[in-house]
C-alpha cells in the first residue's frame, strides 16, 4: 500500500449551496468508501485547504482515481500527494 495526502477545498461554486453544502460534501467523501480506501485520518482546517485526508491506497493509479472521482461531483477540489514516513525517508538517504 502506498500512502498520501490529499489536501481538499470546497469549490467557490458550491458555497451557494448553503444548507446543502455539509450533505454535498459528505456524498463527495464518499468516494473514498467506494473505492476501498482507508482512510488514516480526515481533518477540516482552517486556512488555504478546508480538509485534510490521509490515506492508503493500492498505488497512484487508485489515488488519481479517488481524486478524480471527487473533483467530478463539483463540490470538492483536491491536491494529492504521495507520502513515505520520516524513516523510511532516511533510509533512502543512507
Amino acid at each position: 500500500m502506498a500512502s498520501f495526502i490529499m489536501a481538499m477545498t470546497i469549490n467557490p461554486g458550491a458555497k451557494k449551496l448553503h444548507s446543502e453544502l455539509p450533505g454535498k460534501i459528505n456524498d463527495s467523501l464518499e468516494v473514498f468508501t467506494e473505492n476501498e480506501v482507508k482512510v488514516n485520518n480526515l481533518y477540516a482546517t482552517l486556512g488555504r485547504y478546508d480538509f485534510l485526508a490521509v490515506f492508503d491506497a493500492v498505488d497512484q493509479s487508485a489515488a488519481f482515481k479517488i481524486a478524480s472521482g471527487i473533483n467530478n461531483m463539483g463540490i470538492l477540489e483536491t491536491e494529492t500527494w504521495p507520502i513515505v514516513s520520516y524513516d523510511d525517508f532516511s533510509k533512502i538517504l543512507t
